[in-house]
């Protein structure tokens, strides 16, 4: 009789775990969002993101290119990109090869703002430039001799030295 109570006692204890794991899903199904609203939620996050990236990029025109310094008064390529991310709250790598490891592959074709774009044999061989794209063509970067500025990607030099583009934001 023991044994059979056991038995008993186990199956109970398996069907009220079982409706409490039907009940939870059922409370997960009535919250839970579709597909398509939480898609256009990140894409609406990811677009308020790309302007805050932007806005706070060009705060920073004409700052002073120091090769090495982190800013938030002297930057080079990487610092720039990595000072202005930091500000919403996207942690990048210090170098611009090391930046080019993180984050989605975008074409060329298919850049949005506040993609990183990145340029190789610039003054090393390899990824050795990056910049943030700000829509329209064009990308701001901390750059030698100029600092930070504005730059059309269909100038010369930099479709020569084109290596690719990669988004952080909501990736």
């Amino acid at each position: 009789m023991k044994h059979l109570i056991i038995n008993h006692g186990a199956k109970v204890r398996k069907a009220i775990a079982l409706t409490v794991a039907v009940t939870m899903l059922s409370a997960l199904a009535v919250t839970f969002v579709p597909a398509t609203t939480a898609s256009a939620a990140t894409t609406t996050s990811a677009t308020t993101a790309a302007g805050k990236v932007i806005s706070i990029a060009k705060s920073k025109l004409g700052t002073r290119y120091v090769f090495g310094s982190n800013g938030p008064n002297t930057f080079d390529c990487s610092s720039f990109v990595r000072y202005v991310f930091r500000k919403v709250g996207i942690s990048l790598p210090r170098t611009a090869l090391a930046q080019s490891r993180v984050g989605d592959y975008v074409s060329k074709a298919n850049l949005k703002k506040g993609d990183l774009v990145f340029f190789t044999n610039t003054y090393k061989p390899g990824v050795s430039h990056v910049g943030i794209y700000i829509g329209s063509g064009k990308f701001i970067h901390a750059w030698p001799r100029s600092g930070v500025k504005i730059s059309s990607l269909s100038e010369r030099y930099f479709t020569v030295k084109w290596w690719g583009a990669k988004r952080v934001i909501g990736s």
